[in-house]
């Protein structure tokens, strides 16, 4: 067994790849490490990862397959005692894989860190990152342990106990039930500082407002089935969610000058995007969860 896997999904990330491979790469200095691309992307970032890492460490997936299946393809294949996960569109600082692998060593079994915004970004780049990961803008200065989540798009974990997850899931590595699977069982997350990714160059708007309507159905389906909300309450719910999302972010950014002006320019992209969200978990609450995918993961 190795120090570390990571485990990078890639959709339509040739803008990014080569940036993001080149900086894993230096945070795994010094480590006995593998580095996974799983791919469903359109575009040459298949290829281009290829040329970085070689074809054995590209799996090819079918286009339109989400990132967490794409995750849960790398993290059956991987070797490592830790599994650090990011996508394509990221570039990780030098420090980051040390920084989550320590507090891993503490005892943590799921630990993520800081994200930030790049400067080579568009208005829908923006908009993609105000709507994901705005909760993680702030540079702790300390470890915060015990959080409720991750976002594990800059995130590492025991290996054995994501692999464990991962073979009993037919969907894909969802973070939110593993998170909570993990915490049920008397497991910790953390927060550290140190370990920073930038979100840089992204999806055109057509394929992330695709992904967000799929993401967000998978979402409805998991919160009736658990008994959250009743397929009734999310619907009538929908129209008021994007307004919602979008006054959670501005809470979060409004005494950020320049996230606060970028967030204000990106809202006409924001609204339609939280909106697929929204209509997403809708039809999610009320017919359910597309059938697996898993057949069509395997590598081509």
């Amino acid at each position: 067994m190795i120090d570390v896997s990571v485990i990078i999904a890639s959709v339509e990330s040739g803008r990014s790849i080569r940036r993001c491979i080149a900086s894993v790469r230096e945070a795994l200095d010094q480590w006995d490490a593998e580095v996974i691309v799983v791919d469903a992307s359109g575009d040459t970032s298949a290829d281009i990862a290829e040329r970085e890492l070689g074809s054995a460490q590209v799996l090819r997936c079918t286009r339109g397959t989400l990132a967490p299946q794409l995750w849960a393809v790398g993290i059956a294949r991987s070797k490592g005692r830790v599994i650090a996960l990011t996508t394509g569109h990221f570039v990780v600082e030098p420090t980051w894989v040390a920084s989550l692998a320590a507090a891993l060593k503490e005892g943590q079994v799921g630990v993520a860190g800081r994200i930030d915004l790049a400067r080579e970004t568009s208005v829908t780049d923006w908009a993609v990152f105000y709507l994901r990961y705005s909760e993680f803008l702030n540079e702790p200065e300390e470890a915060r342990r015990g959080v409720p989540g991750i976002p594990a798009d800059n995130a590492a974990y025991d290996g054995e106990a994501i692999r464990r997850f991962v073979k009993t899931s037919d969907g894909g590595f969802w973070e939110v039930e593993f998170h909570r699977q993990l915490r049920a069982a008397g497991g910790s997350l953390a927060v550290v500082p140190g370990a920073t990714a930038r979100y840089g160059r992204s999806f055109p708007f057509s394929t992330i407002a695709r992904h967000r309507f799929h993401h967000g159905r998978h979402s409805g389906a998991w919160r009736v089935s658990l008994g959250e909300r009743s397929p009734a309450m999310i619907a009538v719910a929908t129209p008021l969610v994007p307004l919602a999302l979008a006054l959670r972010v501005w809470r979060r950014v409004r005494l950020m000058p320049s996230h606060r002006g970028r967030f204000l320019r990106a809202l006409p992209v924001f609204l339609p995007l939280a909106t697929s969200w929204a209509i997403g978990e809708a039809v999610g609450a009320i017919g359910g969860a597309p059938a697996s995918r898993r057949s069509s993961m395997a590598p081509a």
